[in-house]
């Protein structure tokens, strides 16, 4: 009933007043990411119920829009925002492919953008060439990078397969993990790359070497289910380890998960639903009361966006008339969410945060995805330097790596 008050309020046509801080937020509700958006959506309207919805008299309203899972709609939708509903700030969208449509438009023009994710070089480039831009959820490829760290240093691990969606995410993934991994002194046995709208997912998993170490997967969306099912079919789960980056375990899929497909396995992340904090318990707690499920990276990442959006604009008493403070503030405003203390890097503009390696375990009934070690106060570039980073980063933006 929240979400829908939202979304309906977003959607009236109501003219909002000259006082208010009009938030434009871009999230797919139908496409292949729709669980992802309805997880936003609804972490996002939490958030504005648990920090308040009001700055010094000043009203947030939100006008949601559906992007399909479609960057060119999103282009679309933002130019409707940008120029019908006059929005002071633009929330999204959700996938690497939309982000990097909507950053040709919107950023010209300096409106404020607090990104999902950091997932695309144009944004970068953006980032400090409009100065208009963030992303306060986390830098694509930031958890990859644990990952290879956690494999080599603390499984011991030396040849591994690499298996990543064909697409912008994917490859900042697949690339993270790659360079970091082959530093350290690993080698990668195989990558493989199947496209967002796989339906079939046998030819890729029977491609998996069979004496390979263990497999690092990235995968969106539904795929997260149907890949981890068919891993399971082919007797691969208690066989060869398989090792997740944030999406593939994340709690937007893992109530259609199979337990005996997922049970066991870990993921690297900026956030796990299982972390035993304060900020935390009171976040899953408050999210499953509303919603009757627990919450993923995607509805936590959005909470913390409406809280960033209310303490920053307390600074400036609630008035978002002006871009460019609007944006110093969102940029210069520490918070504590749910998942850890959060800062945004000004070389990067996106999140120094903690990273998570979090364990798939059955607890209360429910499946959880538990933090079993804990990398502090990440650097968007991991434990590689910053140079090294930004020159993959940029290269991998635009192409698959090469292992």
């Amino acid at each position: 009933m929240l979400a829908g008050a939202a979304v309906l309020a977003g959607c009236s046509g109501k003219a909002s007043g000259n006082d208010d801080i009009v938030v434009g937020y871009e999230v797919p509700l139908t496409g292949i990411a729709a669980p992802d958006g309805v997880q936003e959506r609804d972490g996002w309207n939490l958030g504005l119920k648990t920090f308040g919805n009001k700055v010094d008299g000043h009203k947030i309203v939100t006008h949601f829009v559906d992007t399909h899972s479609d960057p060119n709609t999103a282009l679309t939708d933002a130019k409707n925002l940008v120029q019908v509903r006059h929005i002071n700030i633009l929330e999204g969208p959700l996938l690497a492919n939309e982000v990097g449509a909507v950053a040709s438009f919107v950023d010209p023009q300096k409106i404020p953008v607090d990104d999902l994710t950091l997932c695309s070089g144009q944004q970068l480039t953006n980032y400090q060439k409009f100065g208009n831009g963030l992303a306060s959820g986390w830098s694509c490829d930031q958890p990859d990078l644990m990952a290879a760290v956690y494999l080599y240093q603390t499984k011991k691990l030396r040849h591994v397969t690499v298996l990543a969606n064909d697409y912008a995410f994917g490859w900042l993934s697949a690339s993270g993990f790659i360079k970091q991994f082959t530093a350290l002194g690993g080698h990668i046995d195989k990558v493989l790359w199947p496209p967002t709208t796989t339906a079939d997912w046998s030819p890729y998993v029977s491609g998996i070497p069979d004496n390979t170490q263990a497999v690092f997967a990235e995968v969106v969306g539904q795929g997260s289910v149907s890949f981890t099912s068919t891993y399971q079919k082919y007797g691969l789960h208690n066989k060869i380890p398989l090792y997740g980056n944030t999406t593939v375990f994340d709690y937007s899929v893992m109530p259609q998960e199979s337990p005996k497909a997922v049970l066991g396995d870990e993921m690297a992340a900026q956030y796990c639903d299982g972390i035993n904090s304060p900020a935390n318990n009171k976040f899953t707690a408050d999210y499953f009361k509303a919603y009757h499920t627990y919450p993923g990276y995607y509805a936590e990442a959005a909470y913390t966006k409406a809280r960033l959006v209310v303490e920053a604009m307390k600074k400036l008493h609630g008035d978002a008339s002006d871009k460019a403070k609007v944006t110093k503030a969102l940029r210069t405003t520490p918070i504590v969410a749910p998942r850890g203390p959060v800062k945004i890097s000004p070389k990067t503009w996106s999140p120094i945060e903690n990273n998570y390696i979090c364990k798939v375990k059955m607890i209360g009934g429910h499946l959880r995805n538990v933090p079993i070690k804990t990398y502090q106060n990440v650097q968007p570039w991991g434990q590689l330097d910053y140079q090294t980073w930004k020159q993959q980063f940029m290269k991998s933006a635009n192409g698959r790596p090469k292992a």
